[in-house]
């Protein structure tokens, strides 16, 4: 047998390749290219000679416990991969030979999520101890099944045992600034459950919208849900909206809508988390209701949706009664309609300015001996938390609600880093936390050189970043670490307008996201997470006609120029490993047969420089990079 889990990486060697093809001789058309390329890395993956032969003829046996909800997505899913259309049944069988079998076992090896994969010439067996367990271990099935397959296809034998690392393995999709419908939302819960993330954090409420129906409420969608086009306009040029200007652009999920989306994410061993953001980010909630504004009466507060860009006086008041009881009754809506045990909060980058100013907050820091601003939005939270609490949830805020007088029983999203640092306070004042660098998981920053992507902040986050990033700070001890409740990646969509880019924006580096939340540190590496995605994975996405970066593969450029000698110096890069750079001066574009990069080299200023990444082949991976050095 083959072992290729991270002790001994195996699977990487040519000997082995060699070995393969002489032992695999019953699938030997696959031999030669057996490799570890799941994502994420499992904990042991064992290869093993011979395989099995998948075919119409196939019968899939899953518990009874589990049949209907596992059962039409196992049949689906195995159709659209591979094109056959298999007898799923539900029960036991004692058939031996050309089934897939799944089953819930006790095991103390296998934890909750956790599941055994084994395939051989004659069966499949996926073992769990629970319905996410039997999940995972198919999805992990899925990526063994050949990419492109159509038809009969030989699965290499094999034993697979994995556990995951941490119980959250989030993403963030911000539907505020951009809404995104339905059907698009159920088709990125498909691909972010096939890299076993199981939380769906739904940004649903901001100043460019509000995005939920409640019913008792209704001018938060008549009004909250739509604002003026501001289309073509870079988000921070944008101007505000006046009163009499047609409101185009948006939408919102109707409770029914949201239903379907939590049954479907429910199936998929996804679970689905609102997010309310209040007190701050509320421009979409106080234009729809300004009585929760600070100032009654005439204002010169602009009461119309955020367009883009920083919108002022988007905080509700911290000192009016009637703002809780508002509060209270969205969050009632809320808590019945999702079964999540967490509600989101939000809670963050507040502009307390008016509370400075208004009467009725001024009058609450008096007769509760607040200090300052920061102790009224600490106020604010506790009330908020009350509120959740009552309705049997717990609360999620982001990591701003540690100021002040913090919020016990909170869950902390840790995301600021520097100056401040959550990522150490909240586990070591107790809190659960969540880990949500801005540095390591926004991939709402753009991921190659600034000048070649898309609209974006003008900050890159390469995926080998986000792959690289290692969630528990070294500084907390074991019981601090124990409070970390996982990872997750957040997609801010102030600059994805559409769906093509949305998914830009998300893939690969989600599925990077995946691995670092799912696997063990000590399988992780790097060279083979990029060749497992760009050997399969890439396929696989393409298969599921899902938009995907590329930039991975760009060359960065940096250069100076030499004023002394008048001579440019240059410096290229990439994040990739195992591949070459070549580049021209000339103007023309770069083949295997122009100049090999082998370090900084000088050229005169104002030439213009082409540069790209190039495999042994010969064969272009990504973008050509074109910059004139001046």
């Amino acid at each position: 047998m083959i072992n290729t889990s991270y002790k001994t990486n195996i699977y990487r060697t040519k000997t082995v390749a060699l070995l393969l093809v002489c032992l695999m001789f019953s699938v030997s058309i696959y031999a030669q290219d057996v490799q570890n390329t799941f994502i994420p890395q499992p904990e042991s993956v064992v290869y093993a000679s011979g395989g099995f032969k998948l075919d119409e003829n196939t019968k899939v046996f899953i518990p009874k416990k589990f049949s209907k909800a596992l059962a039409p997505m196992v049949s689906s899913t195995l159709t659209s991969d591979t094109g056959l259309s298999l007898t799923v049944n539900a029960g036991r069988t004692s058939a031996s030979k050309n089934v897939i079998v799944f089953e819930k076992v006790k095991n103390a090896s296998i934890e909750a999520e956790g599941y055994v994969l084994e395939v051989n010439a004659s069966k499949i067996t996926v073992k769990a101890t629970d319905y996410a367990g039997l999940f995972n271990g198919f999805q992990t099935l899925r990526q063994a099944i050949p990419a492109g397959s159509n038809g009969s296809t030989a699965i290499p034998s094999l034993i697979i045992t994995d556990n995951p690392r941490f119980h959250w393995r989030g993403v963030l999709f911000d539907v505020s600034r951009h809404f995104q419908t339905k059907a698009f939302i159920l088709k990125q819960l498909d691909v972010l459950a096939s890299y076993k993330i199981n939380k769906f954090h739904w940004h649903l409420t901001d100043d460019q919208g509000w995005r939920i129906e409640i019913k008792k409420y209704p001018n938060l969608t008549q009004k909250g849900a739509w604002r003026a086009d501001r289309t073509g306009i870079a988000w921070w040029s944008r101007e505000h909206a006046t009163a009499d200007e047609p409101k185009t652009v948006g939408g919102f999920y109707t409770q029914e809508d949201i239903k379907e989306v939590i049954a479907y994410a429910a199936a998929r061993n996804i679970e689905v988390i609102p997010e309310i953001d209040v007190p701050g980010h509320s421009k979409a909630l106080v234009a729809s209701y300004p009585e929760l504004f600070c100032f009654d009466g005439e204002t010169d507060a602009n009461f119309e949706l955020a367009t883009g860009g920083k919108a002022p006086d988007n905080a509700v008041c911290a000192g009016k009664e009637t703002t809780y009881a508002f509060l209270e009754d969205v969050i009632k809506e809320v808590a019945e309609l999702f079964p999540s045990k967490y509600i989101h909060i939000g809670g963050d980058e507040c502009n307390k300015t008016n509370w400075k100013k208004c009467p009725h907050c001024q009058k609450v820091m008096t007769d509760y001996n607040l200090a300052d601003e920061e102790e009224l939005q600490s106020h604010f939270i506790q009330k908020v938390n009350k509120i959740v609490t009552a309705q049997n949830k717990l609360m999620i805020g982001w990591d701003e609600i540690l100021s002040g007088k913090g919020a016990k029983g909170a869950t902390i999203m840790a995301w600021r880093r520097g100056r401040h640092t959550p990522e150490l306070q909240a586990p070591r004042e107790g809190y659960p936390t969540i880990m949500t660098s801005y540095l390591h998981s926004y991939i709402s920053r753009v991921q190659g050189p600034t000048f070649m992507e898309p609209e974006g902040p003008n900050s890159v986050l390469p995926l080998s970043v986000v792959y690289n990033h290692e969630p528990i700070p070294a500084e907390l001890t074991a019981k601090e670490a124990s409070r970390v409740l996982g990872n997750q990646t957040c997609l801010w969509a102030e600059f994805t307008p559409t769906e093509e880019h949305f998914e830009y924006m998300l893939y690969p580096r989600t599925l990077a996201s995946a691995e670092v939340s799912w696997s063990d540190p000590k399988v992780k590496n790097w060279e083979r997470f990029q060749n497992a995605l760009k050997s399969d994975h890439f396929k696989r996405l393409e298969r599921d006609n899902v938009n995907y970066a590329n930039s991975m593969f760009t060359v960065y450029p940096a250069f100076a120029i030499d004023q002394l000698n008048t001579e440019a110096i240059v410096f290229l890069k990439t994040e990739t490993v195992g591949f070459s750079i070549y580049y021209t001066l000339d103007g023309s574009d770069p083949t295997i047969n122009a100049i090999k990069y082998e370090g900084d080299f000088k050229t005169k200023p104002k030439t213009l420089l082409k540069a790209g990444l190039f495999n042994e082949a010969g064969e272009l991976l990504g973008e050509i990079t074109e910059i004139r050095l001046k």
